[in-house]
């Protein structure tokens, strides 16, 4: 299996979208805190306006393209339309009597949905990979905070990272405390998957 490549997060610093109260493709509340472009793709960085217990995220990510603005459409609309369409395509294609038209029409529904669906991950992979020691870290699902202690010598250490060595907040340590039991210092390796750079944003 080819090696995924590495991306590079370049800032849009004249990005019409910094600054703006948007809405995300799950219709939840927004502000565009940055822009990157990664290759050729533009992404939000995006702090939720609502708390972690009703579904917002201190930090996230989103094509601009699936932004919107109250009372205007995103420029690429019907999303979460064309998603539920894909999957029963998908389903179609596991089907008995599934066609060479059904693969036709499900390849091209998935190139056309896939810069917005990888957006997100593409964002937070390129800033993990250009991140350093010290640097803060949020975890997506725990709302929970950490620091990055060392890239180290390791494979998965080496871009694209798919794991690091951080250092939880005492927050989450509190609110786990069986954690220190297994590292009394609060270090931890963890996948990247649910990291994003906090960018000095939370």
């Amino acid at each position: 299996m080819a090696a995924e490549p590495v991306r590079v997060a370049r800032v849009v610093s004249k990005s019409p979208w910094l600054g703006e109260d948007v809405i995300d493709h799950l219709g939840r509340p927004a502000i565009v805190r940055s822009v990157y472009d990664v290759n050729g793709e533009h992404t939000a960085v995006l702090t939720s306006a609502l708390p972690a217990i009703k579904g917002g995220e201190a930090i996230s990510g989103e094509h601009v393209d699936l932004l919107s603005k109250p009372g205007t459409a995103p420029a690429f609309p019907g999303y979460q339309d064309k998603l539920s369409e894909l999957a029963d395509l998908e389903s179609t294609l596991h089907s008995v009597g599934a066609t060479e038209e059904d693969a036709l029409h499900f390849r091209a529904a998935h190139q056309a949905l896939k810069p917005y669906q990888l957006a997100e991950y593409h964002l937070r992979q390129a800033l993990i990979d250009q991140a350093e020691p010290g640097d803060r870290v949020y975890l997506t699902g725990k709302d929970w905070y950490a620091t990055i202690v060392d890239i180290g010598d390791h494979p998965l250490h080496d871009p694209p990272r798919m794991a690091l060595r951080i250092r939880l907040d005492n927050s989450a340590l509190s609110e786990e405390p069986h954690i220190l039991q297994r590292h009394p210092d609060g270090i931890i390796q963890l996948s990247t998957l649910m990291m994003w750079p906090t960018l000095g944003l939370v």
